[in-house]
């Protein structure tokens, strides 16, 4: 069965899945991001694994889906799932040059 992302599009409805650090200094810094996004969003999430948020984001369990902090095996698969499911996955350099990763539908 195909699988696709969520049509969600108001952030303000969308629950959010995310990740922390194993670094003291970058977690702390994640969590303030956290605290932000958790005042736009219906709700957040931590499952644990990039990989598996990306997955969860690309059946739509999960409405998008942000990191910092992450390596290329962390986020590759998943972001290949994202995009085969109609979404949109960014990669980026985080503040700190660190892997970075957005992934949501595209309207949201």
């Amino acid at each position: 069965m195909p699988i696709a992302v969520s049509a969600e599009t108001d952030l303000a409805r969308a629950l959010v899945a995310t990740g922390f650090s194993y670094d003291r200094a970058l977690r702390e810094a994640q969590g303030l991001v956290a605290s932000r996004v958790l005042g736009a969003c219906r709700d957040i999430r931590r499952g644990g694994s990039a990989a598996l948020d990306l997955a969860w984001t690309a059946c739509g369990r999960v409405d998008a889906y942000y990191e910092t902090g992450l390596n290329p095996w962390d986020w590759s698969a998943g972001c290949l799932l994202v995009r085969e499911a109609g979404g949109v996955a960014e990669l980026g350099p985080g503040p700190h040059g660190e892997g970075q990763v957005l992934a949501a539908s595209p309207r949201l």
